[in-house]
C-alpha cells in the first residue's frame, strides 16, 4: 500500500473462530486488520475500503464492542471482487457451505444473519456519497473496444481518481456517517451457489473439559498436565469410536 495509506486510521475487526477442524469456539479474540484484508484479497482499492467502512458501521450496529464470531453468521454481498473478499473474510461465510449468498441489488452493502438466533441486519452506502463519474468509468473501462493506447493512459487517471476521493473523502469520515445500518424483521434470503455441512463449526458450543487440560491446549497456560487423567482418556480414544 502507498505510504500515505500506511499511515492512515483504519477501522479493525475483533474476531472469534473456532480452534480446530473439529473444535470448540475459540475463546481468544484476534484483531483483524486492513492489512489482512489486503493481503487476502490482493490489493488495496476503493472497493476494499468501501466494504471495510459499510461492514464497520454494520457490525457496530449488530454487535457494539463483542467480538465477532465467524462461525456464526450468514452473509449477503453483492458478487464483487471486493466485496465479496470483505464479507467472506470478516463473517466467515464461503459460498460452499451456503453461508455467503449474493444479491447485485445490495450495491455497497451487506445483509448479515447471525445463525444461532436468526437476527438479521443490512447496511447501505449514502446515495452518491461516491462519484457518479467514477462509477461511469468504472463501468466503461469493463467494456471491449478501447484502444490500448486510450486504456492504458485512461486507467492511470482512473485509479487516481479513485484514491483522491479515498484519501480527501472516505478516510477523514467515520463509518456510521455515510454507511447505515439497521436490524431487519425479516431477510428474504437469495438462493445458495451451493449447500454443504460446515464441519469445522459443529462442536464450536461444546463446554471445555471439567477434568482434562491437554498438553497442546494453547489456553491452558501455567497448567499442569493431569496425567492419569489424560492417560484414562487417551485409552479411551484409541479405542476407536463405538
Amino acid at each position: 500500500m502507498a505510504q500515505w495509506l500506511d499511515d492512515a486510521v483504519m477501522p479493525t475487526f475483533e474476531v472469534l473462530d473456532t480452534r480446530s477442524a473439529q473444535g470448540r469456539l475459540d475463546v481468544r479474540v484476534k484483531t483483524v486488520t486492513v492489512a489482512d484484508l489486503v493481503l487476502a484479497h490482493g490489493h488495496a482499492c476503493d472497493g476494499l475500503l468501501r466494504g471495510v467502512w459499510a461492514m464497520r458501521a454494520l457490525f457496530d450496529v449488530a454487535f457494539a464492542d463483542a467480538p465477532i464470531d465467524r462461525s456464526d453468521l450468514l452473509v449477503v454481498s453483492k458478487n464483487s471482487p471486493c466485496l465479496g473478499d470483505v464479507a467472506a473474510y470478516l463473517t466467515g461465510g464461503r459460498a460452499r457451505f451456503g453461508t455467503h449468498r449474493l444479491d447485485d441489488t445490495l450495491g455497497v452493502g451487506f445483509q448479515l444473519r447471525q445463525l444461532s438466533t436468526g437476527r438479521t441486519w443490512e447496511v447501505r452506502e449514502e446515495p452518491d456519497f461516491f462519484p457518479a463519474l467514477v462509477i461511469a468509468w468504472e463501468a466503461a473501462l469493463l467494456r471491449e473496444g478501447l484502444a490500448e493506447d486510450e486504456m492504458r493512459e485512461l486507467l492511470a487517471v482512473h485509479e487516481a481518481a479513485q484514491w483522491d476521493w479515498v484519501r480527501e473523502v472516505l478516510l477523514p469520515s467515520a463509518p456510521g456517517e455515510h454507511y447505515f445500518a439497521r436490524e431487519l424483521d425479516h431477510l428474504e434470503l437469495p438462493a445458495p451457489l451451493y449447500e454443504a455441512r460446515r464441519t469445522d463449526t459443529v462442536n464450536r458450543l461444546v463446554p471445555a473439559p471439567t477434568t482434562l487440560t491437554g498438553p497442546d491446549d494453547p489456553t491452558a497456560v501455567n497448567q499442569s498436565v493431569d496425567v492419569a487423567t489424560l492417560a484414562s482418556w487417551t485409552t479411551r480414544y484409541e479405542a476407536g469410536p463405538e
